[in-house]
């Protein structure tokens, strides 16, 4: 994004200060000494980061005299390690699985955690569009040791032309939070022992703007004095300088790289250098125009903080802001973000260049040496002569010459020269193995082959071994997670600030997860949802090794789980596993061909259920439940909500209440059940032992009588038995118990 469509709050011409002429002159001077002096402090730096950007370029000075046809190749070590590391944090900060994780901060903040994360990721990756920037970002960090970047709450437009009316309308083509990562050559701070650009007692940022972009800055309130001093703006905007005499060392180094310059171009527009000033000043009292800067009768005791912009070829202030004003709701207020690449404890710490650039040196000596001692081992010197006849500076060595000489076997001697080319290749391997060592990247993290016998051959293997070997690696993932962490939060709180009632943004059905309503392809963040306060953390994508792995790990558990008759007797716990193997083989598409089914009739856990009030899901009582269990957890959470009711969820805790209810009356509807059930067996059971006693009787009064005994002759069937047909139905009882004589 250009520099004169960054806005730091909307157009209002309230947030300018109108502040007397005096008092804006006294401010000017102190931007001026700042500037100078942090030039001054810092020059020793800006020349180290300058041989840095050198190395990064492969930019090769110029030989001394009579090395002209010298070996001077410059071995690109800093050059491919610093390759290496920027491929895979992009590929893990922007890769294909990579995510927005919001992390809620308060009890009431769960309910709309997962729209958060699913706005703050399409605000990333999609709505910014920020991997190029983001890119130039992290390569700085990892070049220099530290970047930093300009974000404040960007609204950029256009002008159309309506047809019907033919009147121009202003369309909005992206409102949002912005990033513009910062040449070191365009941050300028004091010589302080600080942590964070924040704590700096001052901080400059560089940038250069057209005159036509501060006039329409002053008309939207971003900057004022603009149309007062215009013809001197205009004529001084002619000279197109773009690169001052002293400050912008790197961007002098770029300039020859590029084959350009940009300091008196000749097709260069008109620009103007502005320098904004964030700094403390301890402004004047109410009613007072004019006072020395330590004059406390007239001036506030207590420093503020201010944003001051200047035009430093006029010596103009043209804008003067409060950052309390600009700025309300967040804690540094200066809109900047950065990151290290290694938190020692210092500020400017080293980076991948300083950390390789003796070793870079030596391997360059050593190449260069190598390949000097070839050259004179395939082309020794000779000995001759003078008065042979034998002339060196047309001598030429080729095939088949002949060189007429007086005595060839005492006018000229070639020396036998021998280049012992693996002591190169030997040192080379060692210098190689230091940087390995230092910055944790081998063979396997590069992405080439190891010849080595116990080279891995399979993908987890592989991943084995890198698990090991990242070790040294991690420790820079885990700074980079952190610095990510920090710009996602500055990027919410402009969120939080400065955007509409309500924000459109892209997501999918299965991406929203039932968590909150989606519809025509997205859903509307309101000032409701971010009502709220949130950590963020980024979910990194998983590397092309760790993916294989990970495969050969589901499909494994999958033969097992084939065999497992708790997962086969399972519906839902067989659907689950199958499509995880469907996923792991790249096949998304399951779900829709084989629907899920039916979750089953099972009790929830009690803590789960709190959770999910917190996240504004319905929680019901299940059947199979242990109420008294439920009821002693969830009393455990009203008590503690009761006692905290500042920091708790009043829906959530009402819905708790209400779960409670429903408990006690399934409990009171068991108990009841029980009863009943109770008394229905002690009533058969003495129905029961009443008919025992009944049957008892009865067969003590009189013997059956059995016609020609029980086994002896054929079975007969006592007369009077209409319904006993055959040969095999028998009765051995009187036909007065059958009830119907």
């Amino acid at each position: 994004m250009a520099d004169e469509t960054a806005l730091d709050t909307t157009s209002n011409d309230s947030f300018q200060l109108k502040w007397p002429a005096a008092e804006l002159a006294r401010i000017a001077n102190r931007i001026q000494s700042d500037y100078r002096n942090a030039l001054a402090d810092h020059n020793r730096r800006m020349e180290k980061w300058r041989e840095y950007y050198r190395r990064w370029r492969q930019m090769v000075d110029v030989p001394n005299q009579g090395e002209e046809t010298a070996s001077n190749v410059p071995v690109p070590y800093v050059q491919w390690n610093i390759f290496t590391k920027w491929s895979k944090e992009m590929d893990a900060l922007f890769g294909d699985d990579a995510e927005i994780v919001a992390v809620p901060v308060g009890p009431s903040d769960f309910k709309r955690d997962k729209k958060i994360s699913r706005y703050m990721t399409w605000r990333l990756f999609t709505s910014m569009k920020l991997t190029s920037r983001f890119c130039t970002f992290v390569l700085r960090k990892l070049l220099f040791g530290r970047s930093v970047a300009y974000s404040p709450w960007l609204r950029d437009t256009f002008e159309v032309t309506r047809p019907e009316t033919n009147e121009p309308v202003t369309i909005t083509d992206y409102e949002g939070p912005d990033f513009l990562p910062l040449y070191p050559d365009d941050f300028v701070v004091p010589c302080e022992e600080v942590e964070t650009l924040h704590q700096f007692s001052f901080c400059i940022r560089k940038c250069r703007m057209t005159p036509d972009a501060l006039l329409r800055g002053e008309q939207e309130g971003r900057f004022q004095n603009i149309g007062k001093n215009w013809q001197q703006i205009i004529n001084m905007a002619q000279h197109g300088i773009q690169r001052e005499s002293e400050g912008d060392e790197i961007k002098r180094e770029q300039d020859e790289a590029e084959g350009l310059m940009y300091e008196r171009p000749i097709s260069a527009g008109e620009n103007l250098l502005v320098l904004e000033w964030y700094g403390r000043w301890r402004p004047l009292k109410k009613g007072k125009a004019d006072a020395s800067e330590w004059d406390w009768k007239k001036r506030e005791m207590l420093q503020k903080d201010f944003v001051v912009r200047y035009l430093w070829d006029l010596h103009i202030i043209v804008g003067v802001q409060s950052l309390d004003a600009l700025y309300p709701t967040v804690k540094n207020k200066r809109p900047f973000v950065e990151a290290s690449m290694v938190k020692d404890g210092s500020y400017w710490s080293m980076g991948m260049a300083e950390m390789l650039i003796n070793l870079e040196d030596e391997l360059r000596v050593n190449h260069n040496q190598a390949t000097e001692g070839g050259q004179l081992a395939m082309n020794p010197p000779v000995g001759y002569r003078p008065a042979s006849g034998f002339n060196p500076d047309t001598f030429k060595m080729e095939p088949g010459m002949a060189i007429p000489l007086d005595n060839p076997a005492t006018d000229i001697k070639q020396l036998t020269i021998t280049t012992d080319l693996q002591i190169a290749q030997w040192k080379e391997q060692c210098t190689l193995a230091y940087g390995e060592k230092l910055t944790g990247m081998g063979d396997l993290q590069m992405g080439r082959q190891s010849d080595r016998p116990n080279a891995p051959r399979t993908a987890q293997q592989t991943v084995s071994l890198l698990e090991e070997g990242n070790v040294r690696i991690s420790l820079d993932t885990k700074v980079l997670r952190e610095d990510m962490a920090l710009v996602l939060q500055h990027f919410w709180q402009l969120e939080y600030a400065f955007s509409n009632d309500e924000t459109f943004f892209r997501v999918t059905e299965e991406d929203a997860d039932g968590a909150f309503p989606v519809a025509k392809g997205g859903s509307y963040l309101s000032l409701e949802d971010r009502d709220g306060r949130y950590d963020f953390r980024l979910q990194f994508a998983n590397s092309v090794w760790s993916r294989e792995a990970d495969k050969e790990k589901t499909l494994a558990r999958y033969q097992l789980d084939l065999q497992n008759p708790l997962i086969v007797n399972n519906p839902l716990a067989l659907w689950e596993v199958t499509r995880e193997a469907h996923d792991a083989l790249g096949d998304p598409e399951f779900e829709a061909l084989v629907p899920r089914p039916p979750q089953p009739d099972a009790s929830v856990d009690p803590k789960t259920e709190w959770v999910n009030l917190l996240h504004g899901e319905t929680v019901v009582v299940n059947p199979m439940d242990n109420d008294l269990l439920h009821m002693i957890r969830h009393m455990r959470d009203i008590k503690s909500c009761e006692a905290d009711m500042q920091h708790a969820d009043p829906e959530a805790l009402a819905k708790l209440i209400l779960h409670y209810q429903e408990h006690i009356q399934q409990l009171q509807q068991k108990k009841i059940q029980q009863a009943v059930i109770e008394q229905a067996i002690q009533a058969a059971s003495q129905i029961a032992q009443s008919g025992a006693r009944s049957a008892q009787a009865i067969a003590g009064a009189q013997p059956v009588e059995m016609p020609n005994g029980l086994w002896r002759g054929p079975i007969s069937q006592p007369p009077g038995n209409p319904v006993a047909s055959g040969p095999f139905l028998y009765s051995g009882h009187d036909e007065s118990l059958h009830g119907n004589s």
